[in-house]
């Protein structure tokens, strides 16, 4: 029995060493080391670059201060082209108030005079042609923002709109309401450019 198990394992030790061999043999065959190496020298004397660690490029101290050099003066020129349009733009604007203000003078006159007219009955011909300049005029300005601020008879009084020139005692008009309108005012876009001059009315107990 003992020389039976003896043989048996002796026949499995023998079988796992010619298994053994085989392997270590076929690895061998399949990668051979000296081949490997003589691949690697051939490659990097025909490439010297081939397999070599790529090479840190350093930044130039000289491009860097340029580069922020040249953003700071990008910056400083897009601040100057803001600044130099909102400039440009105000200026527009005071320009075109100044001027607006200046023909208001003569929208009054224009008003006086079509307002003379009918009262004094005139020449049709004559208060129509008042009328279609006085229109023109307006329809211009009003290209440019102007507009008149409408107020009527019982309006409250507003300060941001209004100039209070007098009080009158008014059976009919409440007190702090609009009695009567003696000088339009005007807008210039969103800005009032002129108040409208108005009477108030200080009610039923006398004047103010």
């Amino acid at each position: 029995m003992k020389e039976a198990e003896e043989k048996e394992n002796l026949t499995e030790e023998e079988a796992f060493e010619s298994t053994t061999e085989g392997v270590e043999t076929s690895v061998e065959e399949a990668v051979d080391l000296d081949d490997v190496s003589e691949s690697v020298e051939t490659a990097q004397a025909e490439d010297p670059d081939v397999l070599e660690e790529p090479e840190v490029v350093k930044p130039d101290p000289q491009e860097e201060a340029a580069t922020v050099q040249l953003l700071r003066l990008r910056a400083d020129f897009d601040n100057f082209r803001k600044r130099t349009r909102r400039e440009k733009e105000e200026w527009t604007q005071r320009c075109l108030e100044n001027l607006c203000t200046d023909l208001l003078t003569v929208l009054d006159h224009f008003d006086l005079g079509i307002d003379n007219c009918k009262g004094q009955e005139a020449h049709e011909e004559m208060l129509k042609g008042f009328e279609m300049v006085r229109g023109q005029l307006g329809t211009t300005l009003g290209k440019y923002g102007l507009s008149v601020l409408e107020v009527q008879e019982k309006d409250a009084f507003d300060p941001n709109e209004h100039e209070a020139i007098t009080h009158l005692p008014s059976p009919e008009v409440p007190e702090g309401a609009v009695v009567a309108m003696t000088r339009k005012g005007y807008r210039l876009g969103n800005r009032l450019l002129r108040p409208a001059q108005v009477v108030v009315s200080s009610g039923t107990g006398g004047e103010g």
